[in-house]
Parts: C-alpha cells; sequence; structure tokens
C-alpha cells in the first residue's frame, strides 16, 4: 500500500518566486493522480519535490506516514520517467533498463528477471540489444517506462512523457499508460497541460493555477461542476462560453438577462441563485459549446447572429458566431447545412448552465451547495 499527502507544501525560490502556494493533496494506494494546467503553474515544480529534485520551502511531504522531506530521492522508492526519456545512448535499451538495479546492486539473476518481464509488458522483447538512437520516439518512452517498471517503486512520477511524439502515438501510449497502471496497481501521479490526457487517465485530477490549487475532482466533476471560472474555462473543448449578464426576477421566476436577450434556467439554478442572494444581481454566465443548439432563421432577434468562421473536425463542426459584441463558439452535427454569414439562433440548454460570481469567478452553484452542506 502506497499512499502519499502533501501538506501547506509551498516551494519559493531564493529571487522571491512563489511557485507552489500552500499546496494540500491526499493521495490513496493505486490512484491515478495528473496534475493539470497551463504552463508556469507549479505543476512540473509539485512533482519535482515529490521525487526529492527540488527543497520543499514549507510544509510536509509524506509516503505512507513517512515525511520524506529530507530524504534523498534515490531512498524515497519512487520512479520518474521525463518528457525527454533521458536515456543513456551508449547504452542498450536492456542496459539502460537495468542501470538503476545494478547501482543497487543487485543479483544478475533479479535484475534479468525483472528486465525480462517489463520488456514483455511494453512489447520490447525485440529491441533490448538495440541502442536508443536506433528506435522511435515512442519506443523511446516505452523504455523510459520499462527503466522505472523494473524498479518496482512505490509511486510512478510522470513529467509530460508524451509530449515529444506525434498525436497517433499520443494516444496510443496514453492508451498503454493507462493498461500500465491496471496492471501494475501502483499510484501514479502524471503531469500534462493537455486536459484531453488529464480527462482520458486520471482518476482524479488537480488543477492548478499560478501555484494554487483550484479543484481536486474526477473528471466527470470538473466537467460538470466545475468549482471556478478557471476550472470551467481550463476544462472541455473547445473552451466554455463566458458572457456577462444579469440574474433578474420576473413573474416569481429568475430571468436571465445577456446581450438585450433573456433566457429561463431550470428550478436548480434558480434555487441556487435565491440561496446565495444573486437574484438582480451581476453575474457571469458559462456555457460549454457542445450544450448550445443552433438553426439557422429568417428572422433577425435579440437572440440571433451571423457565422463567422466554421470548422469542420468530422465528427463535429465548430461554430464561431457573432452574436451583438461577443464571439460564441458552438459544436454541433456536422451534418447541420450551415455556413459563413448564415443568420442563426442561439439556444442554451437550460439544465447545463454554469453561473459564476462576476468578482470572485466561484462558482455560485457550488458554493449554494456548499452552504446546504453546513
Amino acid at each position: 500500500m502506497s499512499s502519499l499527502k502533501m501538506v501547506n507544501v509551498n516551494k519559493v525560490y531564493p529571487n522571491g518566486f512563489h511557485a507552489v502556494k500552500d499546496m494540500n493533496l491526499e493521495v490513496k494506494d493505486n490512484e491515478f493522480i495528473v496534475f493539470v494546467g497551463p504552463s508556469g503553474c507549479g505543476k512540473s515544480t509539485a512533482l519535482r519535490m515529490i521525487a526529492g529534485l527540488e527543497e520543499i520551502s514549507e510544509g510536509e511531504l509524506l509516503i505512507d506516514d513517512e515525511v520524506m522531506n529530507d530524504v534523498s530521492p534515490k531512498d524515497r522508492d519512487i520512479a520518474m520517467v521525463f518528457q525527454n526519456y533521458a536515456l543513456y545512448p551508449h547504452m542498450t535499451n536492456y542496459e539502460n533498463m537495468a542501470f538503476g538495479l545494478k547501482l543497487r546492486k543487485m543479483p544478475k539473476e533479479e535484475i534479468d528477471k525483472r528486465v525480462s518481464e517489463a520488456a514483455s509488458i511494453l512489447g520490447l522483447t525485440p529491441i533490448l540489444k538495440n541502442k536508443p538512437k536506433q528506435l522511435s520516439g515512442g519506443q523511446r518512452q516505452r523504455v523510459a517506462l520499462g527503466r522505472a517498471i523494473v524498479r518496482n517503486p512505490k509511486v510512478f512520477l510522470m513529467d509530460e512523457p508524451l509530449s515529444n511524439l506525434d498525436a497517433k502515438l499520443r494516444v496510443q501510449t496514453r492508451a498503454e499508460i493507462s493498461k500500465l497502471h491496471q496492471r501494475l496497481k501502483t499510484t501514479f501521479i502524471y503531469v500534462t497541460h493537455d486536459q484531453t490526457e488529464a480527462m482520458t487517465m486520471g482518476t482524479r485530477i488537480v488543477v492548478l493555477k499560478d501555484g494554487v490549487v483550484m479543484q481536486v475532482d474526477s473528471p466527470k466533476n470538473l466537467y460538470d461542476k466545475p468549482e471556478n471560472k478557471f476550472v470551467g474555462g481550463f476544462i472541455g473543448s473547445p473552451q466554455m462560453n463566458f458572457i456577462n449578464g444579469k440574474a433578474v426576477e420576473r413573474g416569481g421566476e429568475i430571468i436571465l438577462d445577456y446581450l438585450g436577450t433573456s433566457f429561463t434556467i431550470d428550478d436548480e439554478r434558480q434555487t441556487g441563485l435565491r440561496e446565495t442572494d444573486y437574484v438582480n444581481k451581476e453575474v457571469t454566465i458559462g456555457i460549454r459549446p457542445e450544450h448550445l443548439t443552433v438553426e439557422i432563421t429568417d428572422e433577425e432577434t435579440d437572440d440571433t447572429g451571423i457565422v463567422e468562421v466554421t470548422e469542420l473536425l468530422g465528427s463535429e463542426t465548430y461554430l464561431f458566431i457573432k452574436l451583438k459584441e461577443e464571439t460564441i463558439v458552438a459544436r454541433v452535427d456536422p451534418n447541420l447545412d450551415l455556413e459563413v454569414g448564415n443568420q442563426v439562433k442561439i439556444k442554451m440548454k437550460k439544465d447545463k448552465v454554469h453561473l459564476f460570481d462576476v468578482k470572485s469567478e466561484e462558482s455560485i452553484l457550488h458554493k449554494a451547495r456548499g452552504s446546504r452542506e453546513k
């Protein structure tokens, strides 16, 4: 069993840059945790602190309830897979995979056994005698994975391991890493800036921004129940549309006014706005492109717009629609006969609308759920 805990972990560099701020995280045995966020958000720094490659400025790192702050990287029983593979070019693939075990003075029979097992799992057996320069990027990445597997570590750490691969290989290797996690039944912590990787691989995802944890949750909850505007916009592709609006009560119902038009929302959202005292206040409306319906219309009204750009992706089409001063993105069926210049009517699915505080950017529905639980 391998659990990992970060308690109020901070990283401050000598120049004063605060890379990671009060990070609290509990990783259970056999979880696949993904750190995701834009460049410079602190995800790789957090991973390197876990590995012991960066010193923790403040707070505690525990593995199996043992404080690791001052334990050297080699004694943490952690294996790390890097973005650039970090293979020795003069060694064969076998020697690269066996190198760490030889340093530990492990018996040759045990080394042979572990390397053979890892090579079999990763399909590397036929190329063990080759050197890294003779391999494709995907094969080199599998050798780097094999070098980590042979150590039987408590925790696997992976720092953007797929970023040097082409699109097809990324998809293939992504699936291989997920299968590897299921087979090894070990804790994985994985860093990526690619939210598709995060959503498809992680049992839980840690979303970071400017060194601060924005939300830790399952992929489904991050998509359906973002706790703030940043998470709502970061998770999902194309990203969520954001529109300034106002929650107004009319005839006993709460209506959203935006861009000169009005929109009725469902009971859950009306209740949330009432409970958090947002009636007759400005709000930020969030709606995902896939939760918009679009139809051609000859009638010019406040909720009609003009299609400015179409992007056909085969199984779906992205429409960029000019609605007053805003550009709204909709994801629609490619069979819809829509082209640039069409006038269209846009409708939001009322049970899929997200509402955020204009200043704090916190989700109003999340706020309402939190107040109910107290």
